[in-house]
Order: structure tokens, then sequence, then C-alpha cells
């Protein structure tokens, strides 16, 4: 897919690029589609020639949470749900030496 923007010339210069926006917006379409759940972050990974850490890098700056960490929380959440269900038992008393030994 190529997309053409009408945008005016003078907005770019030696220190903003037309190729640099173009390479910007880019990455920002296909950040959407990861978040729009249109491609798999390895897709996006590979498109953009990024190591993983670049991409989760890139995601998290563009408000998108990475699958790790949306794992992590659900595993978190799953954990404590289970620890609430399950029957509290009393604390062993010791016995009390009245001596103090």
């Amino acid at each position: 897919m190529n997309l053409k923007l009408d945008l005016p010339d003078d907005l770019f210069d030696a220190h903003f690029t037309e190729s640099d926006f173009a390479a910007r917006v880019r990455e920002l379409a296909i950040l959407e589609l990861v978040r729009l759940k249109r491609l798999h972050e390895h897709e996006a990974k590979e498109m953009l020639a990024l190591e993983r850490f670049e991409l989760v890098e890139r995601m998290k700056a563009a408000g998108i949470t990475p699958t790790e960490e949306v794992f992590a929380e659900i595993k978190s959440e799953l954990g404590k749900a289970i620890d609430a269900r399950r029957p509290r038992r009393p604390l062993a008393r010791r016995p009390v030496n009245p001596r103090g030994a």
C-alpha cells in the first residue's frame, strides 16, 4: 500500500527531511496496526527491522502495552484471585514457655 500526503514543500528542510518524515509516518502506521490488532508484534518487528527491545520501547512511547506486560498483568491478577479464594489457615501457635527459654 502506498499513501500520498499533500503537504506544503516548505515544511521540510535539512534538519527535517521529507524522507525522515515518511519513515516516521510509516513507523507510526505500523504501530497503529499493532494497536488495532491487525498486525502481530513479530510482524511489526520484522517490517521495521528492529530488535525486540527497540520495538517494545517504541510501542511504549506510542502508548501500546507490549504482549509480555499484558500477560504478566493477567498472571498477577490471576494469582491474586486464586490467593483470595484459598481458605485462610489459622496461624500455628507456639507454646509459650513461662521461663523464657
